[in-house]
């Protein structure tokens, strides 16, 4: 059974380079695991999607809510798929403008980080991502 995970957590004192790093380690290591997503970065926070065979994903969540440059992970979405939307990316990332953040933050609270996952709507938020990420990737 495929498994999407959406969160949201806190990274202030990550340096560009150590982002970088982070993405490009993620990408061999999700390639491995087949695990797909997008990873967005704006103002020291990060909202990431996981999908992948669920065992994989929960597994690498774990060790995300472990890792000690996370700070404040908070679970946004956790639910079975039937198809991955960012299946062409082992890592999509991109780093968010302020006006970016404007277009998502009209969607998402990212102030409270309050939990969707109970919202019938979730298919939207994961939607409406790939095609903020998909429209946004190359300006």
């Amino acid at each position: 059974m495929e498994q999407c995970i959406v969160y949201f957590s806190s990274s202030p004192d990550l340096s560009d380079q150590q982002i970088k790093t982070i993405v490009e380690q993620s990408r061999l290591n999700n390639a491995k695991s087949g695990i797909t997503g997008v990873m967005l970065y704006v103002r020291g926070n990060i909202i990431q999607v996981l999908e992948g065979e669920k065992e994989a994903v929960e597994m690498l969540y774990e060790r995300i809510q472990l890792d000690s440059r996370h700070a404040q992970v908070t679970t946004v979405l956790s639910r079975p798929i039937s198809e991955r939307l960012f299946s062409a990316w082992w890592m999509g990332f991109e780093t968010l403008t302020d006006r970016q953040l404007e277009e998502i933050t009209a969607l998402i609270d990212l102030e409270t980080k309050e939990s969707l996952a109970d919202q019938p709507t979730d298919h939207i938020l994961l939607r409406t991502l790939k095609v903020f990420y998909e429209s946004n990737r190359y300006n």
